[in-house]
């Protein structure tokens, strides 16, 4: 038999010419989903709600995950967020942390739903607890006797959650004897900005067998001015344990968070790290430094990928203050923050390359290097623009080259890689619901969960005979019917034939040529498509 037939669809590879492409590979693969092996079209986009913000949307995230429906409590920004749920024991609020490029916030569920409304999150405070501004002042009560103690006063905030800061700067030394006491006066009130302080600790230093420290004296409205210390030494409370601690840069952006309750973020080349289970507390001896600007952070198990304007490196390590860095052979930068997704077990990316993918024990992968050379990725896609969204181990990926607005699938199983003629401004998946939620044209929907499908187009390769033929029959497998098919002779087309059953159909005759191909737009799923010369040859093969 003299003819060609397609089964197990594949996805596009433009990098090879049309007629070195494998006999199942596509020249055009839109609104497809090829896992399965057939041409099943993707689903419509179903409808879940209105964003109330105004502007583009570009960063959402599902609040409440417990007790809301898909259509509630939805927070969204119209910039680019990044957004972690707290590891915070006992914690019923569902505490929430994000960075948006102009403060480190957090919010939980009574401030975020409060107010009315629904431009989620309604409130939040500034992340991190103040360095109180002055230090106390401090003077001798009374009279006593005895050997003299020298003694240095600090004194640090507290929030509501119980958070606690950074100490003041000590006071100036003081000599106490049995029997005096200290009048401590100057505490500074609560600091200004949207923080939740709510009292303030005194400690005085003890120096023993352990050398210095500052044990606890006593917790004081934050309003309270004043205090005065008539503990004795044996009575002091704990050892002060924020002395380290520091506010997050106000500047931070790309929080992630990893496990252990930690959480990481970045400004410039520096990567920060907070203290485990505080994500209030953000120890400068934690901060780490790469020689590239920073654009993203990716997790992968217990270790940080750091994507940059250069090579990317991984810091790995249970806790901040053991954090080792290492360099990853292969200069392939981040040029799309918001490309950063974890897929297979691995952080992938936009390079100027392709999309490249790491587990952070090897060097980064190029996942799209056998479909594009590097140039048709740059002029296809404008990397730069990309964004992009895992599920059911698939990338999920829209770009904006400033004439033209899509998206794309990577299945990295298949090896496959088909578009989208259609564009979202962000996405938000739901692992609790095992759902794609994506804005489009502002609306927020669930991807590939309508009930009707989307046509899926998919061209095939160019078919060669060495010799001129005419295929004079044609015949689709589908799930249903009609199938629409357009033949091409030469590249000419020679018409749009209307498939409605699986019984072989004539194509018209007349004319011979030595290279055919076939285009497939449906609304139902496609299993195969033969070509040949006559009905009988079909009928046969």
């Amino acid at each position: 038999m003299t003819g060609y037939v397609v089964r197990q669809f594949k996805g596009i590879a433009p990098r090879a010419e049309p007629r070195q492409l494998q006999d199942n590979q596509a020249q055009v693969a839109m609104n497809c989903k090829l896992w399965y092996g057939s041409l099943r079209p993707l689903l419509e986009n179903l409808f879940i709600g209105n964003l109330s913000k105004p502007g583009t949307i570009q960063t959402i995230h599902r609040f409440g995950h417990a007790t809301a429906s898909d259509t509630q409590y939805w927070f969204h920004w119209a910039s680019d967020v990044n957004v972690c749920r707290g590891q915070i024991f006992g914690d019923v609020q569902e505490r929430t942390y994000y960075t948006d490029g102009t403060l480190p916030k957090v919010t939980d569920g009574t401030m975020a739903l409060s107010g009315g409304g629904t431009d989620y999150p309604n409130a939040s405070y500034a992340l991190g607890i103040p360095q109180p501004a002055a230090a106390a002042t401090v003077a001798i009560n009374g009279t006593g006797s005895g050997i003299a103690e020298t003694r240095v006063y600090t004194y640090t905030y507290v929030s509501a959650w119980g958070e606690e800061g950074k100490p003041a700067a000590a006071s100036n030394p003081i000599d106490v004897l049995p029997g005096q006491t200290v009048d401590i006066s100057a505490l500074s009130g609560a600091p200004t900005g949207a923080y939740n302080i709510t009292s303030k600790r005194i400690y005085r230093s003890v120096s023993g067998s352990f050398g210095t420290a500052y044990l606890f004296v006593a917790e004081i409205a934050v309003a309270t001015a004043s205090y005065n210390d008539a503990i004795e030494a044996e009575n002091l409370g704990e050892r002060l344990p924020s002395l380290t601690y520091s506010m997050p840069p106000a500047t931070l952006k790309g929080l992630v968070s990893l496990p252990n309750g930690i959480m990481a973020g970045f400004d410039g080349k520096d990567v920060y790290f907070c203290e485990p289970y505080k994500p209030h507390a953000w120890p400068l001896s934690y901060v780490m430094t790469v020689d590239y600007d920073v654009v993203a952070l990716g997790v992968t198990d217990t270790s940080l990928v750091v994507l940059t304007k250069g090579f990317p490196y991984l810091i790995q390590g249970t806790h901040p203050s053991g954090m080792a860095q290492v360099k990853l052979n292969a200069p392939q930068a981040c040029v799309a923050k918001r490309s950063v997704a974890f897929l297979l077990g691995g952080v992938v990316y936009a390079s100027p390359d392709g999309m490249f993918i790491t587990n952070g024990g090897s060097d980064p992968i190029n996942l799209t290097e056998q479909i594009f050379t590097n140039n048709e990725w740059r002029a296809f896609f404008k990397p730069d623009s990309i964004h992009g969204y895992v599920y059911d181990d698939k990338y999920i990926g829209f770009y904006n080259t400033g004439s033209v607005q899509g998206g794309f699938i990577i299945d990295t199983r298949r090896g496959d890689f088909t578009m989208l003629d259609w564009y979202a401004t962000a996405g938000y998946y739901d692992p609790q619901r095992d759902a794609l939620f994506l804005v489009v044209s502002g609306l927020l929907v669930k991807f590939d969960e309508g009930a009707t499908y989307l046509t899926a187009l998919w061209r095939s390769k160019v078919f060669y005979s060495p010799k001129p033929i005419n295929l004079g029959a044609i015949r689709a497998e589908a799930a249903d019917y009609p199938v629409s098919v357009q033949v091409f002779a030469d590249g000419v087309s020679k018409g749009t034939f209307s498939i409605t059953s699986a019984m072989a159909q004539r194509l018209p005759s007349g004319y011979l040529a030595k290279t055919w191909e076939f285009s497939v737009s449906t609304a139902v799923e496609v299993y195969s498509v033969a070509f040949a010369e006559s009905m009988t040859e079909l009928a046969n093969g």
